[in-house]
């Protein structure tokens, strides 16, 4: 397993994917199903609010955010997770990703 920015650099990867496909057109918030997205992902709740926080605050998702402590709410990907997304939805292009910058996820 990749480690890096305190995560599994796969699960982020999933998990941006995953709200990729949930963000809704015209963007609004909503409540993400976040009991689904753990179970759908193989990582626990408490996981999922983790990578969320860190998605956000790496400017790749836009919220609001969490809201109280077990639920969070999701408007969409920004551009920044867009155009992230696009470069990883690719495996074949995820794995050279990872080749190359692996030392730095190991950080």
């Amino acid at each position: 397993m990749t480690h890096g920015f305190g995560g599994d650099v796969e699960a982020l990867r999933n998990l941006l994917l995953a709200l990729e496909e949930a963000q809704r057109s015209p963007p609004e918030s909503f409540f993400l199903a976040v009991d689904e997205l753990a179970h759908l992902l193989r990582r626990s709740r408490a996981e999922i609010l983790v990578d969320l926080d860190r998605l956000a605050d790496l400017e790749f998702i836009e919220g609001p955010g969490p809201y109280r402590e077990s639920d969070w709410l999701f408007r969409r990907l920004t551009r920044r997770g867009e155009a992230l997304a696009d470069l990883i939805r690719d495996d074949s292009d995820w794995r050279k990703a990872v080749e190359a910058y692996a030392p730095f996820f190991a950080r």
